[in-house]
């Protein structure tokens, strides 16, 4: 008795669940992050327009606080809480930090917030227990308008800053999408895989960006 033909559908399902296989494994476990597009911080509020709730006189307006002089003129407020002193960068941006410098006379307890419309804040950072100097704040938020709120001062003096530094980036570029649709296509030992519309290819269960070598192929 003559043996059966060899069927060939174990060969046609096999390639069947090795594609499955490979797009379930590249959807579980495959992340590919756009990098994000960031533009370096900038000192965004010397010589911008700067307001405070008061000034102890004429030579201490608090348009010195913001005047790139870190010794020689400053901003001090009456002597009562609160006390606040904010700038207008002019437009809005992403903030990072906040640096004051303080004269003896410095805040004990105050927030870094901001708006934007002057208005409406939102506290980005709140310090307590300050003791003068300089205190360098990190921050995470967007405004176009950034104070300080003095609460609390540590004696009878007013708040006092010698500068009121605010950085950040007023960069319009809207990052890339972080992931994208995966798409595999060809056969075993030639995979092609694009992901975010960007092509791939894919060598047995290996995969990677392009290298300068081997365009379009990157072995791991």
């Amino acid at each position: 008795m003559s043996s059966p033909p060899p069927s060939t559908t174990p060969t046609r399902r096999h390639a069947g669940l090795s594609l499955l296989a490979l797009g379930a494994l590249v959807a579980s476990s495959l992340t590919l992050t756009a990098p994000t597009a960031q533009a370096a911080d900038t000192l965004l509020s010397q010589g911008k327009p700067a307001t405070a709730s008061s000034q102890e006189g004429d030579a201490y307006a608090a348009s010195a606080a913001v005047d790139g002089n870190l010794t020689g003129t400053r901003w001090s407020s009456r002597w009562s809480d609160p006390q606040w002193l904010q700038v207008d960068l002019g437009r809005s941006a992403v903030l990072s930090r906040a640096v004051l410098t303080w004269e003896a006379a410095y805040g004990r307890s105050y927030q870094i917030q901001a708006s934007d419309n002057g208005t409406d804040w939102r506290t980005l950072r709140t310090v307590t227990g300050g003791d003068g100097g300089t205190d360098d704040l990190a921050l995470s938020g967007t405004g176009r308008y950034v104070r300080m709120l003095g609460t609390e001062r540590p004696g009878g003096y007013g708040y006092s800053l010698w500068e009121f530094q605010v950085y950040g980036n007023t960069d319009d570029t809207t990052p890339p999408p972080a992931g994208g649709a995966v798409r595999v296509a060809g056969s075993q030992g030639n995979w092609q895989l694009t992901v975010g519309g960007q092509p791939y290819t894919v060598k047995g269960l290996t995969w990677g960006r392009p290298s300068p070598t081997h365009p379009g192929t990157c072995r791991t």
